[in-house]
């Protein structure tokens, strides 16, 4: 008996509480057309609209920091390297102002081994793009001019080599003349075999130098040959819609909120007339 009291009483205060949002049905779906109204105007009329574009670059695969994904985050979002550009559309901004715009507006990301993706925001569909090429440039030239002075570096470490090389040879080449006298010479047969036996050893080593350049050498071309540099996979585009503010999400989540502040506010102020009632008894 008890338990069927029970389940009456909460039938009943369910009912009540129904009643009571139905009642108050039309403040409820007013405070929800307002937000919903609302929310719509100020997303669409008084936010200002933030574009953004990316791209994906496929950095060289040299060792130094324009090919290390972390360094080349630090490159690209220096002041260094994005001050100039903003400077050429008449952006001027402090050292701190250009510190925060990078911070909120550039972003860098690796998504491979070697591939970052580089996003940049701005207010302008076209200025967007523009920052975004221009930064990308800069920092291809400077990636570029890395790559090519390390492919000239080895190439000249290359040719050091290969006139060592040509040294050795040439020490050989000498070496066996001494020999081929000595064999000819009409020393003493014990007089002549030590010195034909210092030729030879002094021959061998001229050999694994030879042998070790040339292994050198040979690694040096295969490095060369195995490098690539810099490639830009995915060029940065013309952005069309804005990524904020998002009317559709604004508007959903301030319907959201209005539903339930309308629905605490009935509740509120059912419990308000509730301890008056009690406070007049």
């Amino acid at each position: 008996m008890e338990e069927e009291r029970y389940y009456d009483e909460y039938e009943i205060d369910l009912r009540e509480y129904i009643m009571l949002l139905w009642n108050a049905k039309w403040f409820i779906i007013g405070l929800f057309i307002i937000a919903v109204v609302s929310a719509g105007l100020i997303s669409q009329f008084y936010l200002t609209p933030t574009y953004e574009t990316e791209a994906i670059i496929q950095l060289s695969n040299i060792d130094n920091l324009y090919s290390n994904p972390e360094a080349v985050t630090q490159i690209i979002k220096s002041g260094n390297l994005v001050s100039p550009v903003m400077s050429r559309y008449n952006e001027d901004f402090s050292d701190a102002q250009l510190n925060r715009y990078i911070e909120n507006n550039i972003s860098v990301s690796q998504i491979g081994e070697k591939q970052i993706r580089i996003k940049v925001k701005n207010n302008d569909p076209e200025l967007t793009l523009n920052i975004t090429d221009d930064i990308i440039d800069r920092f291809v030239t400077r990636a570029e001019e890395n790559f090519q002075n390390y492919i000239s570096r080895q190439e000249k470490n290359i040719e050091n080599l290969n006139e060592e090389l040509e040294n050795i040879n040439s020490q050989i080449s000498n070496i066996k003349g001494e020999i081929n006298n000595l064999q000819n010479n009409d020393i003493k047969a014990a007089e002549k075999g030590i010195l034909i036996n210092e030729q030879v050893n002094l021959l061998n080593s001229l050999y694994n130098q030879k042998n070790n350049y040339q292994d050198r050498i040979q690694k040096l071309e295969n490095e060369i040959f195995n490098l690539y540099s810099l490639e830009i996979l995915n060029e940065p585009y013309l952005p069309d819609n804005p990524v904020s503010p998002n009317t559709k999400l604004n508007i959903a989540i301030a319907g959201v909120l209005a539903l339930m502040v309308g629905v605490f506010i009935v509740f509120f102020r059912e419990f308000l007339k509730e301890e008056e009632k009690e406070n007049n008894k």
